[in-house]
């Protein structure tokens, strides 16, 4: 279906007033509603502001809450919660529009960059969320160490031993390191182990009393090995001699194959977050809709972005469920 073909869809949605499908839209929480071009500012409903928009040469209008506005123009200011969730509706609002371009052969969308926009204003507000303010030290690019409210990071459960492994996993998976270049302590339980050889090595063990007496025989003033026990191919025994029948002390020597391992860091970053996932999941039930995405804020923040800024993971916005996709379509 053609762009035009799409907005004219959207436009019967709403027509000149904001009738009682607009306020339905409304109603659902939408938070981009396009609208007919000659829709009249009069009948802006309450709330929200009519913004015109331009993609690959094709004009249109939508209402848009002013809330949202604000917090896209002023990345960081406001209440941080609300500007994520304000953010992430939107955003999932116009990725419906895009990607229904993008998977019916119409244009490309880098132009639209509302989207964008809403991307770049929601990763501000992970870091409000997360960083309680700025300490006086800077990193090596000049940038203000951030001061992490550890509240914050309790409700995250980066300060429980799981989580905290595997989100030091995956910053050392996103800087390209082996397990030979991280501390193995911190990501030990995320670590595999390989063969990469064997050895032979040494085990002592002291004889038992039944042992003893099979492998010796008393002389007359003390114990001696049996002739048989002295060339032992599998073992090496020695005894104490003491003139002393009741003295009954020896160790036995063999020697074993061990396997030599060395530890890899074998793992994706997407099976350690969905490991993560599954972990809080059964620890608390229901999970924060944009915990996912702090979480990988943290790690570009506080694991990341100081050794290589380039290497910092993609922020993904909460995806709709499969109810909230269907609705936008109706």
């Amino acid at each position: 279906m053609a762009l035009e073909d799409r907005l004219q869809q959207r436009r019967k949605i709403i027509r000149r007033a904001p009738s009682a499908e607009a306020l339905a839209q409304i109603e659902k929480g939408k938070k981009f509603i396009v609208v007919q071009n000659d829709f009249d500012l009069s009948n802006v409903p309450l709330g929200y502001t009519l913004i015109d928009m331009n993609h690959r040469g094709n004009s249109f209008r939508t209402l848009i809450p002013q809330s949202l506005l604000f917090y896209m123009a002023n990345p960081g200011e406001g209440d941080a919660d609300g500007a994520l969730e304000e953010i992430a509706d939107f955003y999932g609002d116009a990725k419906d529009l895009e990607d229904d371009i993008i998977e019916e052969g119409g244009t490309n969308v880098q132009e639209a960059n509302w989207a964008t926009l809403a991307k770049e204003s929601y990763e501000t507000y992970l870091v409000n969320r997360l960083v309680k303010h700025k300490k006086g030290e800077k990193d090596k690019e000049g940038e203000p160490v951030p001061e992490f409210d550890r509240s914050v990071l309790h409700q995250l459960d980066l300060d429980d031993s799981y989580v905290s492994q595997r989100v030091k996993a995956i910053a050392a998976l996103a800087l390209g390191k082996t397990a030979d270049e991280v501390n193995t302590r911190d990501i030990k339980d995320v670590l595999k182990h390989v063969t990469v050889g064997t050895k032979k090595e040494k085990f002592e063990e002291r004889l038992t009393k039944e042992e003893f007496m099979k492998v010796t025989c008393w002389s007359g003033s003390h114990y001696e090995l049996r002739s048989e026990y002295r060339k032992d191919k599998e073992a090496g025994y020695s005894i104490e001699h003491l003139h002393d029948r009741g003295h009954m002390v020896g160790t036995k020597t063999t020697y074993r194959e061990v396997e030599l391992t060395r530890p890899v860091l074998d793992a994706k970053i997407g099976e350690l977050e969905e490991d993560i996932l599954e972990y809080r999941e059964r620890k608390h039930g229901s999970l924060g809709r944009h915990d996912k995405a702090l979480i990988r804020q943290y790690v570009n923040l506080a694991l990341i972005a100081s050794e290589n800024p380039r290497a910092q993971l993609n922020i993904h916005l909460p995806e709709k469920t499969g109810e909230e996709k269907q609705n936008a379509k109706n």
